[in-house]
C-alpha cells in the first residue's frame, strides 16, 4: 500500500524554507527601493556641482540647474537662453551632449518613482561657483521616492552642496 501526501514534518521544512527565503528577500526589495532615492539624489547632487564648475569655467554664462515643471527631471540651462539645451562641449571638438536628465530615462533609469520638489526651482550660479542670491537662505531640494526622502541642500555663500537624510 503506498501512502499518499505530505508528513506534517515534510511541510513544516518547506514552510521554514519559504520563511527564510522570504526574510532574505524582504530586506533587498526594500532596499532597493531606498535606493531609488540614493541614486536620484546623488545624482542630482552630481549635476550640481558639475552645473556649478560650468558657471565657474563660463563666467559670461548664466548657468542654472531648473527642475522639471511636474518634479521627473531637471536640467542645467543658460538662463538668457532657457530653450536652447546647455551642452557640456566648452569647444567645437568635442563631442557636445545635452545636459538634461529625466527620472526613468537613460542615466536616471533606475530612479522611477522618484520626485523632486519644489518643481520648477532654479538654482543659479554666480561666476565664483556660489548661489546668485548670497546671504539669503539655503536653496534646498527634496527627493522623494517610495521609501525614502533625501535633501540636497545648496549653501548660497559658498555653493557647497551636501546631501541630507532627514
Amino acid at each position: 500500500m503506498r501512502r499518499r501526501g505530505f508528513s506534517l514534518t515534510e511541510v513544516l521544512v518547506v514552510i521554514a524554507i519559504i520563511a527564510i527565503f522570504g526574510a532574505i528577500m524582504t530586506p533587498m526589495v526594500a532596499a532597493s527601493r531606498t535606493g531609488m532615492a540614493d541614486t536620484t539624489a546623488r545624482l542630482l547632487w552630481s549635476d550640481l556641482e558639475h552645473a556649478q564648475m560650468l558657471a565657474i569655467a563660463r563666467p559670461n554664462t548664466r548657468v542654472a540647474l531648473e527642475v522639471d515643471g511636474d518634479g521627473g527631471g531637471w536640467r542645467i540651462i543658460d538662463l538668457d537662453n532657457p530653450t536652447v539645451p546647455l551642452t557640456d562641449a566648452l569647444d567645437s571638438n568635442s563631442n557636445a551632449r545635452s545636459l538634461w536628465v529625466r527620472l526613468g530615462e537613460q542615466r536616471a533609469v533606475a530612479c522611477e518613482d522618484v520626485t523632486i520638489s519644489p518643481s520648477g526651482r532654479q538654482i543659479i550660479f554666480d561666476p565664483l561657483g556660489g548661489l546668485n542670491t548670497p546671504g539669503g537662505p539655503d536653496k534646498t531640494l527634496t527627493v522623494t521616492g517610495p521609501l525614502a526622502v533625501r535633501i540636497i541642500a545648496v549653501d548660497p555663500d559658498t555653493g557647497f552642496v551636501s546631501l541630507q537624510t532627514p
